[in-house]
């Protein structure tokens, strides 16, 4: 457009001054070095514009030469894209169908023209695994790093969770930390961990990381409750062969989940099986004069003691709570007291009948020698089982 209006402005300015310039044409002289050339105003302008005609021309010569050579390039790059997605597409649904060796050469073969290299690296990572190849997995990984360097925190969280997969947690947890340290908070970092530590079954290290993935996002309160009560009970299982080692545990557990039913009744069966029933009976029974346990009250007949009196005691205080007085017909057996135990299992066999209670049956029908009795209440109690 400037050209266009430049070389209007000349004619017009042609047209102005040429009829009063015509009959002064006066003279022009350009002395370069040993050369002189001379001529009127009038011909040294008409040269120029046709000079400047002439610069036009070739310029647009130029253009049209090297623009048809970019029009080619563009067209040959083009083409090697759309071969390089199609290859990407038809790669994908070859690992879908699972024909990994087909699926990983494709995406090697539309990596070097596909807009989305880095993609296919990745991919390419996961067939290699899904292959068993663990080797070339990790070159495929590389590759994508030097394909796109800021991307290293994704790519190695890729990789963590690719070991995860194939089991190899000592790996992952390896780059895991060094991610922890630098990254504290990141949700995805926290969820590999969490993965790990349950794999690797590191109960303490678990108990620790809850309550920052609850705070990310990765658990809800429900969530971490469960998971904390499977690491709290798995710490006392796995501390529960001698009670030097067992205590310790317990006493490590915050105040809140010493109060907790399940875990009461976890912590006190190790104590019953390590031979701590006396022990085991002071925690429940204080327990349930604090809050009512069901779990709790169907686990009292299973402890041997010596005196079976305090516990008769709370027992009658709290009949009408659910399972206290099953509990109670049985402690009456413990402890002797058969008249009492007879008639509270008769009325929980009518009430609701259990496998529990026609065993205890059973056997006081054998205390009283009645064998024949003994033996029904005992074949009711294996139905009732399921055996």
């Amino acid at each position: 457009m400037i050209r266009l209006i430049v070389v209007v402005a000349v004619m017009v300015a042609g047209l102005m001054f040429g009829p009063e310039a015509s009959g002064n044409k006066g003279y022009v002289l350009i002395s370069l070095g040993n050369y002189t050339v001379e001529s009127s105003v009038t011909s040294a302008v008409i040269l120029a514009v046709l000079f400047y005609g002439a610069l036009l021309i070739v310029e647009w010569l130029l253009t049209r030469v090297f623009g048809l050579r970019r029009k080619t390039q563009g067209w040959f790059g083009s083409r090697r894209r759309r071969k390089a997605n199609l290859q990407t597409v038809n790669a994908t649904l070859a690992m879908a169908e699972g024909h990994y060796s087909q699926a990983e050469k494709l995406l090697i073969k539309g990596a070097d023209n596909s807009d989305t290299p880095l993609l296919n690296y990745m991919s390419a990572a996961r067939v290699a695994q899904a292959r068993g190849d663990e080797i070339r997995r990790d070159h495929y990984l590389q590759k994508a790093q030097e394909e796109n360097p800021k991307a290293e925190l994704a790519l190695t969280l890729f990789q963590t969770q690719l070991q995860i997969e194939q089991g190899q947690y000592d790996s992952a947890l390896g780059r895991l930390e060094s991610i922890y340290a630098l990254n504290p908070r990141h949700p995805m970092v926290l969820d590999q961990l969490r993965q790990v530590y349950l794999a690797r079954e590191d109960w303490a290290a678990l108990i620790d990381l809850a309550p920052a993935l609850r705070k990310v996002g990765k658990l809800t309160p429900q969530q971490e409750e469960e998971l904390l009560h499977q690491a709290w009970r798995a710490r006392l299982d796995a501390a529960g062969s001698a009670l030097d080692t067992l205590r310790p545990v317990w006493q490590e557990l915050p105040r809140k989940l010493r109060q907790d039913p399940v875990l009461l009744a976890s912590y006190g069966d190790r104590l019953r099986q390590l031979g701590a029933d006396s022990e085991a009976a002071e925690l429940w029974l204080e327990a349930l004069r604090k809050e009512p346990s069901p779990e709790l009250f169907a686990r009292l007949p299973k402890l041997k003691l010596d005196d079976y009196q305090p516990m008769l005691t709370l027992l009658k205080k709290m009949q009408d709570q659910p399972g206290a007085e099953a509990a109670l017909a049985q402690i009456y057996l413990l402890a002797g007291q058969l008249d009492e135990a007879q008639r509270l299992l008769e009325q929980e066999v009518q009430r609701a009948p259990s496998a529990a209670i026609c065993h205890a049956l059973g056997q006081l029908m054998d205390k009283r020698r009645l064998t024949n009795k003994a033996n029904e209440y005992y074949r009711q109690a294996l139905t009732l089982a399921g055996i």
